[in-house]
């Protein structure tokens, strides 16, 4: 699949001017892991989730959504490494709003969920763009097929919440399901559903507490 982002999020992609003082150097790979190890984070599943956008019969584009994502991420408090994403939905948790259709996306025409019950996107490096944001590279895992992906990521905030410090992300991306052998709708029935799919990915961490 080709890749755009979002992570990107899932459709608008949220700009951040340039800011006045200047960027630190970029990290040796070593360093940066060192230095995103000490911002772990655990995804909090209420307040994730991944939105994808598809064009239907070659007219409006149709949205749903997985909610629950789950994971871990990793982010320095200074900005000075990329953040490290681990996420996975599961097929189960989809959501079109109609469950005829949930239904029908969970079976074998589409992400099959019996055979592949889940979908993973792990990280593998980040290239800064701007303060708190980045392209991340990356592993996505989908419908039985790993592909290599560039997501388009944004750090939204960084907050409190009863358990301690909070961390938002913002993923976008844009891949072709047709490359993850979900085909469907291409050709047969013709021009159904599109092969592109826009994916837009909220998540929120909660500092990971030491046992």
């Amino acid at each position: 699949m080709r890749t755009l982002i979002v992570v990107s999020s899932l459709l608008a992609i949220p700009l951040f001017a340039a800011v006045s003082r200047p960027m630190p150097a970029a990290p040796t790979a070593a360093a940066a892991s060192v230095r995103a190890a000490e911002g772990e984070l655990t995804l909090d599943p209420v307040h994730c989730m991944a939105l994808f956008r598809i064009q239907h019969l070659e007219a409006g584009q149709f949205w749903g959504r997985f909610n629950a994502i789950a994971g871990t991420a990793a982010w320095p408090a200074d900005d000075s490494a990329a953040p490290v994403i681990k996420a996975t939905a599961e097929i189960k948790n989809i959501d079109t709003g109609s469950e005829k259709l949930d239904n029908n996306l969970k079976g074998p025409n589409f992400f099959n969920e019996k055979e592949f019950p889940s979908i993973t996107f792990t990280s593998t490096g980040g290239t800064r763009v701007a303060e708190r944001h980045w392209t991340l590279t990356g592993d996505l895992s989908l419908h039985g097929v790993t592909k290599p992906v560039t997501v388009d990521c944004v750090v939204t905030g960084v907050g409190k919440g009863p358990g301690g410090k909070k961390v938002g992300f913002e993923c976008t991306l844009t891949i072709l399901r047709s490359e993850f052998g979900m085909t469907w709708g291409i050709q047969k029935p013709p021009k159904a559903i599109g092969d592109e799919v826009r994916l837009v990915i909220g998540l929120e961490g909660d500092e990971t507490k030491a046992e």
